[in-house]
């Protein structure tokens, strides 16, 4: 951890230079210890000899010598794309906030978690001060279940880093007057031998509060000059390293105190190197997921216009015999009973009301995403057989980027969900009666019926759109 002085390391200074003793063998301890080098020769008002054969500062050598002990893999930001993120207002950092990342409910059972089988927090290296780290930590790993299991697995989605990069889950719980004082989150010289292993060093921190604190307890980056006053749900995420994978001292951030109330989090942290072997791929996110994200949430359910609904259900009704057996390229539809019976049929659309229907959904659905939109594709009325499944998939990045859903008639024996993620990439079932329909987009998040139908037939239509200035992402 890169650290900031504490009044128990300066007075250490002071004593040891009062007395005379060797002052660059205070400065190696100190650099051994964490201390950046610059904040060093600011409180000893002093710097070790320059050589005169190479003029260079032996310990400033030996302070880039560390750095490359403690560097970590190459970064490319280009692969982090995190919807509904905002980046700081800084060139020195990938520093960036997400709003309500998890809900009350979860926030919750993580509290009650963390509550239950907390202990005191420990440091990678040793520190003087007993105050620096005060706070209670819970190893989440293996516990909470599938929910649990489940906002790991978020999180990585989100980042878009392969889980074998990553630690364990931890949380942490301040109560009032606890802290962590300034510190960074990656292992320096002296820690990365113990703790680096077979993953190397850490490159991201995903840290979200838990609750809203009363007061207090702040996570401030000193160097940058930002705040953050935790909020409950909201997730801060950043990485310790340059792109080169250098460490980034720019990160040094402090935990305040807790004023009153108390403050919950969950931290992860992602790593340089696999814990699998062979080491599958860092970055995780296929392009899709790189499309930009219109919405907050990425899909919501409405009434169909009732003009409307009652024309295509006349049309479904008066079409019904001249419905086919459909085909779907890629597997995506099938029957879980038996691969060589039908999954789905197709009744065709007149034109004239495929294009009543793309029509009508246009203003709707411009007003729900912001955009002004582009037709691309109003499919024909689908109708799923007994045992069907629709594999969870995205949606064409060339044009089914704004979707709708709309459901025309169904025969079930029990309700068949829409399991959708959101733009937090989590889980959602989405239950559809006739008249509904849902908005989507459908090119980004991942959806799908993965469990089998149970009925006679499920009747949709499905209308495609794209932004005017929309771009294909590769």
């Amino acid at each position: 951890m890169t650290k900031i002085f504490n009044a128990a390391w300066i007075q250490w200074i002071r004593t040891n230079v009062e007395a005379g003793r060797d002052k660059d063998g205070i400065f190696k301890i100190l650099l051994d210890e964490g201390y950046a080098y610059e904040d060093i020769r600011l409180q000893m008002n002093y710097a070790p000899a320059v050589s005169t054969e190479r003029l260079v500062n032996p310990f400033a050598q030996a302070r880039m010598a560390a750095r490359t002990t403690t560097r970590g893999a190459t970064l490319d930001i280009s692969k982090v794309f995190m919807p509904n993120a905002k980046r700081s207002e800084t060139d020195k950092a990938e520093l960036y906030t997400i709003e309500n990342f998890l809900n009350e409910a979860e926030c919750d059972s993580v509290i009650a978690l963390i509550r239950a089988q907390n202990q005191p927090s420990t440091l990678s290296s040793y520190e003087a001060d007993a105050s620096f780290r005060t706070s209670r930590t819970c190893n989440l790993r293996g516990l909470g279940g599938a929910a649990m299991q489940a906002i790991d697995d978020r999180i990585c989605k989100m980042l878009g880093v392969d889980p074998s990069y990553s630690e364990g889950i931890q949380g942490q719980y301040y109560e009032v007057g606890q802290q962590f004082k300034a510190h960074t989150d990656y292992f320096e010289a002296n820690e990365i031998g113990r703790y680096g292993g077979q993953m190397g060093q850490r490159t991201f921190t995903f840290m979200i509060y838990l609750n809203t604190v009363e007061e207090g307890g702040e996570t401030e980056f000193v160097r940058l000059g930002i705040k953050f006053k935790p909020r409950r749900g909201m997730a801060v995420v950043w990485s310790s390293l340059h792109g080169d994978g250098s460490p980034n001292e720019d990160t040094l951030h402090h935990a305040h105190p807790v004023i009153k109330g108390y403050k919950a989090i969950i931290t992860k942290w992602f790593r340089s190197f696999s814990a699998r072997q062979p080491a599958p791929p860092m970055h995780s996110k296929e392009a899709n997921e790189f499309i930009p994200n219109y919405t907050a949430i990425g899909f919501q359910k409405f009434r169909l216009p009732g003009p409307l609904f009652e024309k295509i259900q006349k049309f479904y009704r008066e079409n019904q015999l001249a419905q086919y057996d459909e085909h779907v390229q890629g597997g995506f539809i099938f029957n879980a009973a038996n691969r060589n019976q039908p999954s789905s049929t197709v009744v065709e659309l007149s034109d004239a009301l495929r294009q009543e229907i793309h029509d009508t959904m246009k203003p709707l659905m411009e007003a729900w995403c912001g955009k002004t939109l582009e037709p691309t594709f109003v499919y024909g009325i689908r109708i799923y057989k007994d045992k069907a499944v629709l594999k969870p998939h995205r949606d064409r990045l060339e044009t089914h980027i704004i979707s709708a859903i709309l459901n025309v008639d169904q025969v079930v024996r029990e309700d068949w969900p829409l399991v959708i993620e959101d733009n937090s990439y989590r889980e959602h079932h989405v239950l559809l009666k006739p008249g509904d329909m849902v908005f989507y987009e459908g090119a980004r998040l991942q959806h799908g019926r993965p469990i089998a139908f149970e009925g006679t037939e499920f009747a949709n239509i499905f209308c495609h759109f794209k932004p005017s200035d929309y771009v294909v992402q590769r």
